[in-house]
């Protein structure tokens, strides 16, 4: 007892830490998508050919679905960040299974809504040159904006296979890859909602909204 009692400590001061290193950049990579992806995304002229028409679209769906995916990795941070600190934590050997056992959802809504963002700006970064000085310039920062993307995603994939890092005792990891991540996330969303009318709603709308975007996509496409 005297042993197990000297390992166990309150994490909860590393666990708002964790969350910071997120809300913080989410924060100012969502002031910079206002400008970069909504004030200023790209007009869709007549004369734009089919091709021209739909990367625009896409582009702006990306900025708007970019900022608000930030908005969601900073309210999920923020209330994770205000519940530590006014509610007593349990004893833990780490912050990775404080986070585990009480903040999962908290956890990887932030993770994956903050990367999102962060890859979906990283894109419309490249882009812009695309469509403000054409295609021969453009090649190249969108060639060099989708690099970034996948190598991006390359080191997500292996912080995420490498686990927590804790003895047997901690509760397994999240998930293998950034996908089973979203996975993980989705089912814990619909879990999470069952009797929450908000919740409900928001998860109704979001696909409805994701069938809107693709029919706008998809129309543009055959047309």
């Amino acid at each position: 007892m005297e042993v197990a009692s000297a390992i166990l400590k309150d994490h909860s001061g590393a666990a708002i830490g964790l969350f910071n290193n997120m809300r913080t950049p989410a924060a100012l990579i969502g002031g910079s998508l206002v400008p970069l992806g909504i004030l200023s995304a790209p007009t869709i002229e007549k004369e734009d050919s089919k091709r021209i028409k739909l990367m625009k679209k896409a582009n702006i769906v990306l900025g708007v679905t970019s900022l608000l995916s930030e908005i969601i990795a900073v309210t999920y941070s923020s209330i994770a960040i205000n519940k530590l600190a006014e509610v007593e934590s349990p004893l833990t050997k780490g912050a990775a299974e404080l986070i585990a056992r009480n903040y999962e959802l908290a956890w990887l809504g932030t993770n994956i809504h903050f990367l999102f963002g962060l890859m979906g700006f990283g894109l419309i970064v490249g882009s812009k040159a695309f469509f403000s000085n054409g295609s021969a310039l453009g090649r190249a920062t969108i060639g060099w904006a989708v690099a970034t993307f996948l190598q991006a995603l390359t080191i997500v994939n292996k912080g995420i296979a490498m686990g927590h890092g804790g003895s047997s005792d901690v509760p397994a990891r999240f998930a293998s890859n950034f996908f089973t991540l979203i996975i993980r996330y989705l089912s814990l969303i619909v879990k999470s909602a069952r009797g929450s009318f908000f919740a409900i709603g928001a998860i109704m709308v979001g696909l409805y909204a994701l069938y809107e975007t693709m029919q706008v996509l998809w129309n543009e496409n055959k047309d």
